[in-house]
Formats: structure tokens, C-alpha cells, sequence
């Protein structure tokens, strides 16, 4: 679960970019959305593949390593009890998200995470099993700069820590596929631009709720929430604490404090709303607990040696491990290493054509202002001609004037009538 509404916000600060830029960076992949995302539409469009989601990943690692960019995927915590790998030294999925999918085959994902962990390995992936939330041991991989960023479409990132986020359209096809299809999300630009930052986000998602406050406050929706960081967010300060923010709300609109002479208007409107926040709020543990599971999540503050380096490709286990759960032919996967190969020619070609601009050598102008300005009359003639000889003077330079130059407008007056007169300018002397 991310925050309720928070992408319809942050499409309006997020970019596309070329996929050229990620070439040769190190990006984490949460694990876990790649797994719901292929169960839940097998379940939609009621398809019958077995273990589909290993083909997700197959085909998805394939198309990032096509681009040049190393994948680390990383999962959330799992423990024991999975008859996949009972006696292994594995532990069964835990997720916190468990709870929003509902009695169905996401409850327990601790086989898919178990047997696709094992595909992984064979395909030379780094895979991370995180103590504790996915999002949270890939933002502390981007904090050791371990990693440029994350794949992801959980906003929950930022709010763990994490910088930079993408967003890759894996289901466009072709031969350059990917090409035009990433979305970035930078917690700077949404700091320069809407001044927000981690803290803000995390009072974000306890008013609005999330999942370790589900119930947020009543009344608020995602326009609301905005203009109360815009009011008390103390001018998207990144070292604002939280409770400061949701307090210094909390006691105005409670009228805990007076209104003043100087209150934006905005403010006052937020002032006569009606809330309805849950009792102790904001000093209630609930929203301690929550707020403490943001900023300081359990993760490894260190590569975890079991990922330090990745094992060596082994096709024929991957087609062995493709064949045995999802029924994958050899010819099948020929099929796919071969369009594989096909795209990462392709993509070759596109990146390393040469450009225009690569012959030429490039000056960077600091600024440009413009000498002679646009006339429409004679008056505006006149105007611009004395502002261009004030700007010669400035420069040093001594413009060649004529003296006793005189000027004179004549109009020309077509044979055959029309709408439009010409005038012309002309000097005589």
C-alpha cells in the first residue's frame, strides 16, 4: 500500500527520461511489487501459467540488462513455516502489505520469493532478503550509494529514505522497447518545486493513511493535506521533525493557539474545517510507532556478504528451473534469448549513433539579450534605433552614425486596393 491518492500529486513533479541516462548505473528492484504485480494479473485476467511470476523476472532482468543497467533485487522479510524450503535456512514472508491484499494467493509469498530467489541466482542477480520492509533496505542501499535508485511504484520509498525513484512501462514491445518508457521521481525536484521532503511526506501519510496508520484523519484528502504543509511544513525544511508538523496543525485548527492579523487566507480556510482525528492524536503511540517505522526501519546497514558478489550465469539451470515450473520449452527460451539479443543490437545502434552536435565544439552563452527590438510603427522604429546606439556606447564600441542623417517614412500604396497598406522605412540623406 502506498499513500492514498499521492501519485495523482507526484505525476505533476515526476519526468520522463531517456533510458540512456541509467546506462551502466546499479538500480534495486523491489522484489516484492514485481511478485504482486505479476499474481495479481494473472488473477485478473484469469490465466492459468504456473508461476508466472518467475517469468516476470526472467523477462524483466533481461530487458534492464539489455539497457546495461545491474539489477539488485531485493525482498521483504520472510521466516519459516513454507513447505518449499522446510529444513533450508530460509524464513517465511512476513509482509506488512499482507494485510491489503485480502484472503487470496498474496498472503503468503514466501514460496514465489523462496523459488524465485533460486532463478535469480542462476542468472548472476544479487538478491537482498531484508529484516525488514523491501522499500526501506533499498533506500538504504541508495543512502550507501550502493545503488543509483530504486524500481519501484511504491511512494512508501521516499518515506524510508530513498531519493531517486523509476518507474519502467515493462509492458511495451518491440525491438527498442524501454526506450522512452521511464518515469523519474526525485525527492530534490519535489523540494525545489513543491518544498516537500521526507519528513513532510511521512506527515503525508499519516493524515492521509498508510500502513502503519491506516487510519489517517477523516475529512483530509490529498489537496488538504498539501495546503497544511504548505502552512505549518516550516517552508520544506528537511529537518522539520514530523510531530512538528502534525501538531503545530493539530493545535491551530483546535484553536490550542490564537489566529493572526497576518494568517493567509488559506490557513484561516483550514481553520473552520471540521477534522475528525483519532483520540491523542498527534501525541498517541500509534502515531509514535508509525512515525519511528519510518526513520528508523530495520534494515542492514551494510551489504550483506551472502550478496556481495553474484554467482556465475548458468544457463542451463535457468532452463532446467524454467521448464520444471513453468512448463518453458528449450525452443521457448531460444526464442527469448534471441529477441533478446535482437533488442540489445537494436538499442546499441540507437544509443551509439553519432549526433549533430558531436561534431562541433559547443560554447555555453551565459545570457542573451536581444540588440534590435520588433517595431511596428514608426515611432517604435525610432525607439529601437536609440536603445541600439545606448547599447553600442555600452560596449565599448562607437556606431558608425551619419550626421545629420535623416529619416523618413514612405508608404506605399498598392495600385490595386486592398486591406493592407505596406510601410516602409527608409533613410535618405
Amino acid at each position: 500500500m502506498t499513500i492514498n491518492g499521492i501519485w495523482e500529486w507526484a505525476n505533476h513533479v515526476s519526468q520522463k527520461v531517456a533510458v540512456e541516462t541509467l546506462r551502466g548505473k546499479v538500480l534495486a528492484i523491489d522484489g516484492h511489487i514485481w511478485l504482486y504485480e505479476s499474481l495479481k494479473g494473472c488473477e485478473t485476467h484469469h490465466q492459468q501459467t504456473p508461476n508466472s511470476y518467475l517469468i516476470t523476472f526472467f523477462t524483466r532482468i533481461q530487458r534492464l540488462r539489455e539497457l546495461k543497467i545491474t539489477p539488485i533485487v531485493v525482498f521483504d522479510s520472510i521466516s519459516t513455516s513454507s513447505p518449499a524450503h522446510e529444513g533450508a535456512d530460509q524464513k517465511e514472508f512476513v509482509p506488512r502489505k499482507r494485510r491489503n491484499f485480502g484472503d487470496s494467493l498474496f498472503t503468503n509469498l514466501a514460496d514465489p520469493v523462496y523459488k524465485t530467489n533460486m532463478l535469480l541466482s542462476q542468472m548472476g542477480v544479487k538478491v537482498i532478503i531484508s529484516p525488514g520492509d523491501g522499500e526501506a533496505q533499498c533506500a538504504r542501499l541508495e543512502e550507501l550509494e550502493v545503488t543509483s535508485g530504486c524500481i519501484t511504484t511504491d511512494f512508501d520509498y521516499f518515506l524510508f529514505g530513498g531519493k531517486n525513484l523509476y518507474r519502467f512501462d515493462f509492458t511495451a514491445s518491440g525491438n527498442v522497447a524501454l526506450l522512452h518508457d521511464v518515469v523519474h521521481l526525485s525527492l530534490g525536484r519535489m523540494n525545489i518545486e513543491k518544498k516537500v521532503d521526507r519528513p513532510h511526506l511521512i506527515s503525508t501519510a499519516i493524515l492521509l493513511g498508510c500502513d502503519y496508520f491506516q487510519r489517517g484523519v477523516q475529512n483530509i484528502g490529498i489537496v488538504t493535506v498539501f495546503d497544511i504543509l504548505a502552512e505549518f511544513g516550516d517552508d520544506g525544511n528537511e529537518d522539520v521533525d514530523p510531530h512538528v508538523i502534525l501538531d503545530r496543525f493539530y493545535s491551530y485548527v483546535k484553536e490550542e493557539i490564537p489566529a493572526r492579523s497576518e494568517d493567509s487566507s488559506r490557513k484561516l480556510r483550514l481553520r473552520r474545517k471540521k477534522f475528525n482525528f483519532p483520540q491523542g492524536f498527534p501525541n498517541c503511540q500509534a502515531v509514535e510507532n508509525a512515525v519511528k517505522m519510518y526513520l528508523q526501519p530495520s534494515v542492514y546497514h551494510t551489504m550483506p556478504q551472502s550478496s556481495a558478489a553474484p554467482s556465475p550465469v548458468s544457463m542451463e539451470k535457468i532452463e532446467l528451473i524454467l521448464k520444471k515450473e513453468c512448463g518453458w520449452s528449450p525452443e521457448r527460451l531460444q526464442k527469448e534469448l534471441s529477441t533478446s539479443e535482437r533488442r540489445t543490437r537494436n538499442i546499441t545502434n540507437t544509443v551509439t549513433q553519432p549526433r549533430i552536435n558531436e561534431f562541433f565544439n559547443s560554447t555555453k552563452m551565459k545570457s542573451f539579450s536581444p540588440i534590435v527590438e520588433p517595431c511596428d510603427s514608426l515611432d517604435d522604429y525610432i525607439s529601437s534605433n536609440n536603445n541600439w546606439v545606448k547599447k553600442r556606447k555600452r560596449t565599448g564600441e562607437s556606431p558608425k552614425v551619419t550626421p545629420q542623417r535623416k529619416r523618413s517614412a514612405k508608404v506605399c500604396i498598392p495600385h490595386k486596393p486592398n486591406h493592407h497598406g505596406v510601410i516602409t522605412l527608409d533613410d535618405s540623406d
